[in-house]
Protein backbone atom coordinates (compact mmCIF):
# COMPACT_ATOMS: atom_id res chain seq x y z
CA UNK A 1 0.00 0.00 0.00
CA UNK A 2 3.16 2.29 0.44
CA UNK A 3 2.94 2.92 -3.07
CA UNK A 4 -0.41 4.51 -3.75
CA UNK A 5 -1.53 7.75 -3.08
CA UNK A 6 -3.62 8.92 0.07
CA UNK A 7 -6.91 9.34 -1.26
CA UNK A 8 -6.97 5.41 -2.54
CA UNK A 9 -5.16 4.26 0.50
CA UNK A 10 -7.88 5.55 2.10
CA UNK A 11 -11.10 4.15 0.33
CA UNK A 12 -9.23 0.87 0.60
CA UNK A 13 -8.66 1.11 4.49
CA UNK A 14 -11.92 2.22 5.61
CA UNK A 15 -13.48 0.65 8.17
CA UNK A 16 -16.49 2.63 7.47
CA UNK A 17 -19.08 4.09 4.46
CA UNK A 18 -17.77 7.00 2.72
CA UNK A 19 -19.75 10.10 3.91
CA UNK A 20 -21.99 11.94 1.67
CA UNK A 21 -19.69 15.07 0.67
CA UNK A 22 -16.88 12.97 -0.28
CA UNK A 23 -18.91 10.82 -1.88
CA UNK A 24 -20.73 13.22 -3.60
CA UNK A 25 -17.68 15.28 -4.97
CA UNK A 26 -16.14 12.12 -6.23
CA UNK A 27 -19.15 11.88 -8.68
CA UNK A 28 -19.04 15.11 -9.88
CA UNK A 29 -15.42 14.79 -10.91
CA UNK A 30 -16.02 11.20 -12.70
CA UNK A 31 -18.62 12.19 -14.56
CA UNK A 32 -17.21 15.60 -15.92
CA UNK A 33 -14.01 13.19 -17.02
CA UNK A 34 -16.35 10.49 -18.90
CA UNK A 35 -18.39 13.64 -20.47
CA UNK A 36 -14.70 14.97 -21.55
CA UNK A 37 -13.21 11.49 -22.52
CA UNK A 38 -10.89 12.43 -25.89
CA UNK A 39 -12.70 11.48 -29.09
CA UNK A 40 -9.12 10.16 -30.36
CA UNK A 41 -10.10 7.31 -28.74
CA UNK A 42 -13.99 7.20 -27.75
CA UNK A 43 -15.96 8.76 -30.37
CA UNK A 44 -19.05 10.45 -29.81
CA UNK A 45 -22.31 8.80 -31.11
CA UNK A 46 -23.96 9.49 -34.24
CA UNK A 47 -26.31 12.00 -32.85
CA UNK A 48 -23.26 14.13 -31.77
CA UNK A 49 -24.27 14.36 -28.23
CA UNK A 50 -24.06 10.64 -26.87
CA UNK A 51 -20.88 9.09 -25.13
CA UNK A 52 -19.61 6.66 -27.14
CA UNK A 53 -19.78 3.41 -26.81
CA UNK A 54 -16.43 2.01 -27.89
CA UNK A 55 -13.24 2.57 -26.75
CA UNK A 56 -10.40 2.22 -29.16
CA UNK A 57 -6.46 1.56 -28.04
CA UNK A 58 -4.27 3.24 -30.75
CA UNK A 59 -1.03 3.93 -28.57
CA UNK A 60 -0.01 0.00 -28.95
CA UNK A 61 0.83 -0.41 -24.86
CA UNK A 62 0.55 -3.81 -23.20
CA UNK A 63 -3.17 -4.03 -21.81
CA UNK A 64 -3.75 -5.37 -18.44
CA UNK A 65 -7.46 -6.62 -18.63
CA UNK A 66 -9.96 -7.28 -14.88
CA UNK A 67 -12.49 -9.56 -14.88
CA UNK A 68 -15.52 -9.20 -12.79
CA UNK A 69 -15.24 -7.08 -9.36
CA UNK A 70 -18.22 -7.63 -6.88
CA UNK A 71 -17.24 -5.36 -4.35
CA UNK A 72 -13.77 -6.97 -4.14
CA UNK A 73 -11.67 -4.05 -2.90
CA UNK A 74 -9.16 -6.40 -1.83
CA UNK A 75 -8.88 -7.20 -5.15
CA UNK A 76 -7.96 -4.02 -6.94
CA UNK A 77 -5.70 -3.09 -3.61
CA UNK A 78 -3.73 -6.23 -4.42
CA UNK A 79 -3.91 -5.59 -8.40
CA UNK A 80 -2.61 -2.10 -7.86
CA UNK A 81 0.37 -3.09 -5.27
CA UNK A 82 1.10 -6.26 -7.68
CA UNK A 83 4.70 -5.86 -8.83
CA UNK A 84 4.23 -6.34 -12.63
CA UNK A 85 7.92 -7.33 -13.58
CA UNK A 86 7.08 -10.86 -12.13
CA UNK A 87 5.32 -11.93 -15.42
CA UNK A 88 5.22 -8.86 -17.85
CA UNK A 89 8.53 -8.26 -19.42
CA UNK A 90 7.56 -4.34 -20.58
CA UNK A 91 9.84 -1.86 -21.62
CA UNK A 92 10.15 0.75 -18.33
CA UNK A 93 8.80 -1.62 -16.05
CA UNK A 94 11.43 -2.80 -13.61
CA UNK A 95 11.49 -5.25 -10.23
CA UNK A 96 10.04 -2.13 -7.94
CA UNK A 97 7.59 -1.43 -10.74
CA UNK A 98 3.61 -2.12 -9.29
CA UNK A 99 1.07 -1.53 -11.44
CA UNK A 100 0.08 1.73 -10.05
CA UNK A 101 3.26 3.43 -10.79
CA UNK A 102 3.05 1.68 -14.62
CA UNK A 103 -0.46 3.48 -14.51
CA UNK A 104 1.01 7.01 -13.18
CA UNK A 105 4.22 6.33 -16.05
CA UNK A 106 1.71 5.63 -18.84
CA UNK A 107 3.51 2.36 -19.68
CA UNK A 108 0.26 0.33 -19.51
CA UNK A 109 -3.67 0.27 -20.51
CA UNK A 110 -5.87 -1.34 -17.69
CA UNK A 111 -9.48 -2.35 -18.66
CA UNK A 112 -12.44 -3.73 -16.14
CA UNK A 113 -14.78 -5.35 -17.63
CA UNK A 114 -17.55 -4.67 -15.32
CA UNK A 115 -19.29 -5.02 -12.22
CA UNK A 116 -18.49 -3.08 -9.49
CA UNK A 117 -21.08 -4.03 -7.12
CA UNK A 118 -22.85 -6.74 -5.11
CA UNK A 119 -20.51 -9.02 -3.69
CA UNK A 120 -20.67 -12.71 -4.47
CA UNK A 121 -18.18 -15.03 -2.72
CA UNK A 122 -19.11 -16.26 0.97
CA UNK A 123 -21.43 -13.45 1.16
CA UNK A 124 -24.46 -14.86 0.76
CA UNK A 125 -25.63 -15.35 4.74
CA UNK A 126 -24.97 -11.69 4.95
CA UNK A 127 -27.60 -11.46 2.19
CA UNK A 128 -30.22 -12.82 3.67
CA UNK A 129 -29.72 -11.44 6.84
CA UNK A 130 -30.06 -8.06 5.03
CA UNK A 131 -33.16 -9.36 3.14
CA UNK A 132 -34.52 -10.62 6.58
CA UNK A 133 -34.40 -6.98 7.29
CA UNK A 134 -35.17 -5.58 4.04
CA UNK A 135 -38.20 -7.17 4.53
CA UNK A 136 -39.30 -5.78 7.52
CA UNK A 137 -38.77 -2.30 6.33
CA UNK A 138 -35.31 -1.38 7.80
CA UNK A 139 -33.12 -0.64 5.01
CA UNK A 140 -29.83 0.24 5.78
CA UNK A 141 -29.16 -1.83 8.88
CA UNK A 142 -26.35 -3.66 9.95
CA UNK A 143 -25.60 -6.44 7.29
CA UNK A 144 -26.92 -4.04 4.40
CA UNK A 145 -24.47 -1.07 5.43
CA UNK A 146 -21.48 -4.04 5.46
CA UNK A 147 -22.58 -5.15 2.09
CA UNK A 148 -22.23 -0.91 0.75
CA UNK A 149 -19.28 -0.49 2.67
CA UNK A 150 -17.60 -3.17 0.29
CA UNK A 151 -19.29 -1.76 -2.61
CA UNK A 152 -18.79 1.82 -2.28
CA UNK A 153 -15.05 0.61 -1.37
CA UNK A 154 -14.51 -0.63 -4.76
CA UNK A 155 -16.93 1.82 -6.53
CA UNK A 156 -14.84 5.00 -5.28
CA UNK A 157 -11.21 3.69 -6.03
CA UNK A 158 -12.60 2.56 -9.74
CA UNK A 159 -13.87 6.29 -9.53
CA UNK A 160 -10.50 7.47 -8.20
CA UNK A 161 -8.78 5.43 -10.86
CA UNK A 162 -10.74 6.88 -13.95
CA UNK A 163 -10.39 10.73 -12.66
CA UNK A 164 -6.05 10.39 -12.09
CA UNK A 165 -5.60 8.07 -15.44
CA UNK A 166 -8.27 9.32 -17.90
CA UNK A 167 -7.02 8.36 -20.92
CA UNK A 168 -5.51 4.15 -19.28
CA UNK A 169 -7.69 3.48 -17.08
CA UNK A 170 -11.41 2.18 -18.23
CA UNK A 171 -13.96 0.89 -16.62
CA UNK A 172 -16.78 -1.14 -18.92
CA UNK A 173 -20.71 -1.20 -18.36
CA UNK A 174 -21.94 -4.49 -16.86
CA UNK A 175 -25.41 -6.01 -15.97
CA UNK A 176 -24.94 -4.89 -12.36
CA UNK A 177 -23.92 -1.32 -13.65
CA UNK A 178 -28.01 -0.37 -12.82
CA UNK A 179 -28.09 1.57 -9.57
CA UNK A 180 -31.52 2.50 -9.99
CA UNK A 181 -32.90 -0.99 -10.74
CA UNK A 182 -34.34 -0.31 -14.10
CA UNK A 183 -35.92 -2.80 -16.70
CA UNK A 184 -35.47 -0.49 -19.97
CA UNK A 185 -32.73 0.59 -22.43
CA UNK A 186 -30.63 -2.92 -22.56
CA UNK A 187 -30.92 -3.09 -18.49
CA UNK A 188 -32.78 -5.60 -16.39
CA UNK A 189 -33.09 -5.90 -12.13
CA UNK A 190 -31.21 -8.11 -10.71
CA UNK A 191 -31.73 -10.66 -7.79
CA UNK A 192 -29.61 -13.85 -7.12
CA UNK A 193 -28.97 -14.59 -3.41
CA UNK A 194 -31.77 -11.64 -2.12
CA UNK A 195 -33.34 -9.01 -3.90
CA UNK A 196 -30.06 -7.14 -4.71
CA UNK A 197 -31.22 -4.78 -6.87
CA UNK A 198 -33.83 -3.37 -5.00
CA UNK A 199 -31.72 -3.36 -1.75
CA UNK A 200 -28.93 -1.18 -3.03
CA UNK A 201 -30.88 1.26 -5.21
CA UNK A 202 -33.47 1.78 -0.99
CA UNK A 203 -30.26 2.05 0.76
CA UNK A 204 -28.91 4.50 -1.61
CA UNK A 205 -32.12 6.49 -1.35
CA UNK A 206 -32.25 6.11 2.13
CA UNK A 207 -28.86 6.72 3.57
CA UNK A 208 -27.47 9.29 1.08
CA UNK A 209 -30.23 10.65 -0.77
CA UNK A 210 -31.72 10.64 -4.18
CA UNK A 211 -29.22 13.17 -5.47
CA UNK A 212 -26.53 10.64 -5.01
CA UNK A 213 -28.64 8.09 -6.35
CA UNK A 214 -29.12 9.91 -9.46
CA UNK A 215 -25.43 10.79 -10.06
CA UNK A 216 -24.20 7.32 -9.62
CA UNK A 217 -26.89 6.49 -11.99
CA UNK A 218 -25.55 9.20 -14.46
CA UNK A 219 -21.92 7.81 -14.05
CA UNK A 220 -22.90 4.23 -15.21
CA UNK A 221 -24.48 5.93 -18.20
CA UNK A 222 -21.46 7.54 -19.62
CA UNK A 223 -19.46 4.13 -19.02
CA UNK A 224 -18.47 2.64 -22.60
CA UNK A 225 -19.64 -0.93 -23.41
CA UNK A 226 -16.61 -2.25 -25.18
CA UNK A 227 -12.98 -1.74 -26.00
CA UNK A 228 -10.66 -2.79 -29.08
CA UNK A 229 -6.57 -2.38 -29.69
CA UNK A 230 -4.62 -4.19 -32.33
CA UNK A 231 -4.51 -7.76 -29.97
CA UNK A 232 -7.82 -7.81 -28.43
CA UNK A 233 -11.97 -6.98 -27.72
CA UNK A 234 -13.04 -6.70 -24.69
CA UNK A 235 -16.77 -6.23 -23.47
CA UNK A 236 -18.62 -7.54 -19.98
CA UNK A 237 -20.54 -10.70 -21.80
CA UNK A 238 -19.83 -12.87 -24.54
CA UNK A 239 -21.32 -10.84 -27.66
CA UNK A 240 -25.28 -11.95 -28.16
CA UNK A 241 -24.87 -11.10 -32.10
CA UNK A 242 -22.23 -9.63 -34.19
CA UNK A 243 -22.49 -5.77 -34.22
CA UNK A 244 -21.13 -3.11 -36.79
CA UNK A 245 -18.37 -0.63 -35.77
CA UNK A 246 -20.95 2.20 -35.86
CA UNK A 247 -23.62 0.12 -33.58
CA UNK A 248 -20.99 -0.35 -31.04
CA UNK A 249 -20.22 2.99 -31.23
CA UNK A 250 -24.18 3.71 -31.03
CA UNK A 251 -24.81 1.25 -27.94
CA UNK A 252 -26.56 3.63 -26.04
CA UNK A 253 -28.77 4.49 -28.72
CA UNK A 254 -29.77 0.96 -29.18
CA UNK A 255 -31.10 -1.29 -26.28
CA UNK A 256 -29.99 -4.45 -28.23
CA UNK A 257 -26.71 -3.96 -28.24
CA UNK A 258 -26.72 -2.61 -24.58
CA UNK A 259 -28.14 -5.97 -23.62
CA UNK A 260 -26.09 -8.05 -26.38
CA UNK A 261 -22.84 -6.96 -24.41
CA UNK A 262 -23.96 -7.46 -20.72
CA UNK A 263 -26.42 -10.34 -20.33
CA UNK A 264 -25.88 -12.88 -22.66
CA UNK A 265 -25.95 -16.71 -21.45
CA UNK A 266 -23.15 -19.22 -21.59
CA UNK A 267 -24.79 -21.13 -25.03
CA UNK A 268 -27.05 -18.23 -25.96
CA UNK A 269 -24.64 -16.31 -28.57
CA UNK A 270 -24.97 -16.82 -31.98
CA UNK A 271 -22.12 -18.62 -33.81
CA UNK A 272 -19.34 -16.42 -35.00
CA UNK A 273 -20.34 -13.39 -32.79
CA UNK A 274 -17.23 -12.81 -31.59
CA UNK A 275 -15.03 -13.53 -35.19
CA UNK A 276 -17.06 -10.79 -36.86
CA UNK A 277 -17.22 -8.07 -34.31
CA UNK A 278 -13.20 -8.56 -34.53
CA UNK A 279 -13.33 -7.91 -38.36
CA UNK A 280 -15.82 -5.39 -37.97
CA UNK A 281 -13.68 -3.15 -35.33
CA UNK A 282 -10.43 -4.07 -37.56
CA UNK A 283 -11.56 -3.50 -41.15
CA UNK A 284 -10.87 0.16 -41.33
CA UNK A 285 -7.08 -0.32 -39.29
CA UNK A 286 -4.09 -1.85 -40.19
CA UNK A 287 -5.00 -4.37 -37.73
CA UNK A 288 -4.35 -8.17 -38.36
CA UNK A 289 -8.24 -10.35 -37.00
CA UNK A 290 -5.96 -12.75 -36.77
CA UNK A 291 -4.05 -11.87 -33.99
CA UNK A 292 -6.45 -10.87 -31.43
CA UNK A 293 -8.73 -12.32 -28.80
CA UNK A 294 -11.97 -11.55 -26.99
CA UNK A 295 -11.88 -11.56 -23.37
CA UNK A 296 -15.28 -11.23 -21.01
CA UNK A 297 -16.34 -11.98 -18.01
CA UNK A 298 -20.24 -12.30 -16.38
CA UNK A 299 -20.38 -15.91 -16.30
CA UNK A 300 -18.14 -17.59 -13.84
CA UNK A 301 -15.67 -20.35 -14.80
CA UNK A 302 -14.35 -22.81 -12.52
CA UNK A 303 -10.35 -22.59 -13.29
CA UNK A 304 -8.37 -19.92 -14.77
CA UNK A 305 -11.03 -19.67 -17.79
CA UNK A 306 -12.97 -21.03 -20.32
CA UNK A 307 -12.58 -20.92 -24.30
CA UNK A 308 -15.59 -20.46 -26.48
CA UNK A 309 -15.95 -19.35 -30.12
CA UNK A 310 -13.46 -21.96 -31.68
CA UNK A 311 -10.98 -20.53 -28.99
CA UNK A 312 -11.28 -17.42 -29.65
CA UNK A 313 -13.54 -15.92 -26.80
CA UNK A 314 -11.64 -16.05 -22.99
CA UNK A 315 -14.00 -15.79 -20.08
CA UNK A 316 -12.13 -15.34 -17.12
CA UNK A 317 -14.00 -14.69 -14.38
CA UNK A 318 -13.60 -16.64 -11.34
CA UNK A 319 -15.09 -15.15 -8.14
CA UNK A 320 -13.15 -17.26 -5.91
CA UNK A 321 -9.28 -15.83 -7.27
CA UNK A 322 -8.34 -12.84 -8.21
CA UNK A 323 -6.80 -12.95 -11.41
CA UNK A 324 -6.14 -10.32 -14.56
CA UNK A 325 -5.42 -11.14 -18.07
CA UNK A 326 -2.17 -9.17 -19.61
CA UNK A 327 -2.20 -8.52 -23.10
CA UNK A 328 1.15 -8.32 -25.21
CA UNK A 329 1.59 -6.11 -27.98
CA UNK A 330 4.29 -8.25 -29.24
CA UNK A 331 3.16 -11.87 -29.21
CA UNK A 332 0.19 -13.92 -29.28
CA UNK A 333 -2.32 -13.70 -26.17
CA UNK A 334 -1.83 -17.34 -24.47
CA UNK A 335 -4.41 -17.70 -21.76
CA UNK A 336 -2.44 -20.64 -19.73
CA UNK A 337 0.33 -17.84 -18.82
CA UNK A 338 -0.88 -14.60 -19.64
CA UNK A 339 -3.85 -14.96 -17.21
CA UNK A 340 -2.26 -14.77 -13.74
CA UNK A 341 -3.38 -14.31 -9.70
CA UNK A 342 -2.21 -11.07 -7.72
CA UNK A 343 -3.63 -12.31 -4.83
CA UNK A 344 -0.96 -12.07 -1.80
Amino acid sequence: MLDLPVDIKKVLQSDSLPDYEYLFDVLIQVTSVLDKENTSYRQLASDGETLGGLIEFNDNLPMIVLPDLHARYDFLQNFLTYKIYKKANIPGITKATSVYQALKKGLINVVCVGDAIHTEKNTVLRWEKAHEDFVKGKKTGKYMCQEMKDCLSTLLCLMLLKIKFPKHFHFLKGNHENITNKSENGDFGFRKYADEGRMVRDFIREYYGDDILYLISCYEDALPLIASSPYCVISHAEPLMAFSKQQLIDARLEEKVVESLTWTRNNQAEDGSVLQIIKNLFADKNWNPENAIYLAGHRPVENKYNLRQNGLFVQFHNPCEQNIAIIYNNRPFNPEEDIIGVEK
